[in-house]
């Protein structure tokens, strides 16, 4: 994709340059003396005078561009010299910081060695042709005749310093050297250089030919060395082994990309095991209030009420099923965060509600669940072993799989101490995040594990009875109010279209099921494979055409949340609020609800000058799961506060009105 870019912008210089009638760069070739030694090898430089606000290019020009190069001659041979490069700067081309380069403002000096032929004698003359790209907000190929001509003498007493020689070993002194130190990826926007502690870094720029970084955010020490953090996120497999330029302020120095350099465990949270394992127990253990769990455990409640009056041993199974249920689902959810971690991927807390299928499947199951609650629906024979078996099965297969759907449910919701917790695991080993998992697990079980631990405490419960009926018919609405909601998630991150997809299979699959109850064998035949067929409405979810984004503005005036962006608005002086929502977050919108689009705050925002951005992760972003894990969590929500000048404030998950007024006034109370 580079090339195919470099090729359309050089064929457009070449056109641009039929209609340039002026350089807007100037070349001169210097020499470090005014006469020379037959056989001596001597530091030349090829200047070049910029016009200001054009730019030439570095070795490695960037995301576009292309670097100086000379050819000389002297009569006799022909000369092709490797031109040196100070420390360039990262500059955005024509002011987009999406297309970022490397390279030289005003002027800029490339040494360049040359040895003397023995065979000059009287005058020795070089001459030929230098070749840059320049660019501003266009780009145009220029070339310049050169040429130097130097009287040849036999003794050094005869040789004399030019006024150049100063400038050519100033400007070799800002060529990088290569320092013992290496640089290797840190996390998803940084990078880690060992054996640098005291030195100021300006820049960072690969020499891979096309390679580009991005524009520095902070740099912070680590271990014995720093920790650089960029605007964007990098991909480690797009840049080759190599060297990298470190610009500091007294020139540059040059060290390789080491993938073996074992990076410190950056450890934001600064946390013990210990106090995160007792944050995950009291997250779980919330989370059973949330409303995206309440429905699921409602439905535990009933099954543990239908047995109060059995005995023991079956209160406690059930209990013990049920939690196994859930710390089943928990290390089988980690595994796979584990697993695409380590193949590179960025995913968090929640993940799979990102996959518009697994949406679609979800309202299939809470509308089927709904609907059995009811007495809507009761499954035949033939069909026991999806219906019955699940959720009035026996051997604990309805108490094991309430335990699964609650996990499965409760990915949408975030607890208070759950977002420490699971945004501590980003940094450590896997086991720690299956036993932190696990933790958040035993938190969500707690309820039931009571009934595990002492079952008489099911003797408490009233007695089976009418009652139970109306109670269950009453919590299928809760369970199909949530069906809507998933239907609502769904209708965002497609399109409306797939409320005629996933309505007709709901359509067709309660057809199929009441095929099934019929007498002959053939109906119940037909009603299985229709039942079946009405299950391709699932996988063809993914398939609808996601909604424009005009049909998901925002309800309050906010801008799309962008690493550039944000950097833009701190650099021009402006503080900004990030809101990291998602539309299946019930916890996001019940808080946006409740202060974030509330008059009150409007104002506050108004009086103190915010901008507003939001980070829209309804449909998976890397950008935002980047901008998630940089401050240690692995899901939403997430409420920034970044002040220029200041350390970005992040607040709980639960912010009050005087908690955001507090970190909004930061900026002027100081």
């Amino acid at each position: 994709m580079k090339w195919i870019l470099k090729v359309c912008v050089l064929s457009l210089f070449v056109v641009l340059s039929g209609f340039t009638q002026a350089n807007q760069v100037t070349a001169r070739l210097i020499a470090p003396v005014e006469s020379v030694i037959p056989g001596d090898t001597l530091w030349f430089g090829l200047s070049l005078e910029i016009t200001k606000g054009w730019n030439t290019y570095w070795k490695n020009a960037g995301s576009t561009g292309l670097p100086p190069s000379i050819e000389l001659s002297d009569g006799q041979q022909s000369y092709d010299p490797e031109l040196q490069f100070p420390v360039a700067k990262t500059k955005p081309f024509g002011g987009d910081v999406s297309l970022l380069t490397y390279g030289y403002t005003d002027v800029v000096l490339h040494p360049f060695q040359i040895t003397v032929p023995l065979t000059a004698s009287d005058q020795w003359s070089l001459s030929g042709e230098a070749r840059w790209l320049v660019c501003r907000d266009i780009c145009i190929p220029e070339s310049q005749e050169v040429s130097i001509s130097l009287p040849v003498v036999s003794s050094q007493l005869d040789v004399r310093r030019s006024r150049f020689g100063q400038q050519i070993d100033a400007a070799r002194a800002a060529v990088p050297t290569d320092f013992p130190a290496s640089v290797n990826f840190a996390g998803s926007q940084s990078v880690w250089i060992s054996g640098l502690t005291e030195v100021a870094i300006q820049d960072v720029m690969p020499e891979g030919s096309g390679e580009v970084l991005g524009l520095i955010e902070r740099v912070e020490p680590l271990g014995d060395g720093v920790l650089v953090t960029f605007d964007r996120v990098l991909n480690p497999s797009d840049y080759a082994a190599g060297h990298w330029v470190i610009g500091v302020e007294s020139g540059g120095i040059r060290l390789p990309l080491d993938r073996s350099l074992a990076v410190p465990v950056i450890d934001k949270q600064n946390l013990s095991l210990g106090v995160v394992l007792i944050m995950a127990l009291a997250g779980g253990l919330i989370l059973n209030l949330m409303p995206c769990v309440f429905p699921v455990l409602s439905i535990k409640a009933l099954s543990i009420a239908g047995k109060a009056t059995k005995e023991r041993r079956d209160v406690q199974q059930g209990a013990w099923l049920y939690t196994a249920g859930i710390l089943a689902t928990m290390l089988v959810l980690a595994s796979i965060m584990v697993g695409l971690k380590a193949g590179g991927a960025q995913i968090g807390w929640g993940f799979q509600l990102q996959t518009p299928w697994f949406v679609g499947l979800l309202v299939y199951v809470f509308v089927i669940l709904g609907l059995w609650l009811y007495g809507w629906v009761e499954f035949g024979m033939a069909l026991s072993g999806v219906g019955q078996h699940l959720t009035e099965g026996h051997s604990g297969r309805a108490e094991f799989f309430t335990g699964v759907l609650a996990v499965v449910v409760a990915t949408p919701c975030t607890a208070p101490f759950m977002g420490v917790a699971m945004g501590y695991t980003l940094t450590q080993p896997w086991w720690v995040t299956l036993i932190v998992f696990s933790t958040l697990g035993l938190g969500l079980a707690l309820p039931m594990l009571a009934f595990a631990i002492r079952p008489q405490l099911a003797n408490r419960l009233p007695r089976p009875g009418h009652w139970m009926i109306r109670l269950k018919q009453f919590l299928a609405f809760p369970i199909l109010a949530t069906a809507i909601w998933l239907l609502w998630v769904l209708v965002r991150q497609t399109s409306f279209d797939v409320l005629i997809l996933i309505l007709s299979g709901l359509l067709l699959f309660m057809f199929g099921i009441w095929l099934t109850k019929g007498e002959g064998r053939i109906s119940n035949i037909l009603g299985i494979l229709i039942v079946i067929t009405s299950l391709i409405a699932i996988p063809g979810v993914s398939q609808v055409t996601p909604a424009s984004s005009e049909q998901t503005t925002l309800d309050v005036e906010a801008e799309p949340y962008a690493s550039a962006a944000l950097q833009a608005r701190l650099n021009a002086g402006q503080s900004v609020f990030i809101n990291m929502t998602a539309d299946w977050c019930i916890t996001c919108k019940v808080t946006e609800k409740r202060l974030l689009n509330t008059e009150a705050v409007d104002q506050l925002f108004n009086d103190n000058g915010i901008i507003r951005m939001t980070g829209d992760w309804t449909r998976y972003d890397p950008l935002i799961t980047e901008y998630l894990n940089a401050f240690g969590r692995v899901g939403v929500p997430l409420y920034v506060v970044n002040h220029p000048g200041m350390e970005p404030i992040v607040l709980s998950q639960f912010p009050s009105f005087d908690e955001l007024e507090q970190a909004i006034t930061a900026r002027s109370s100081l």
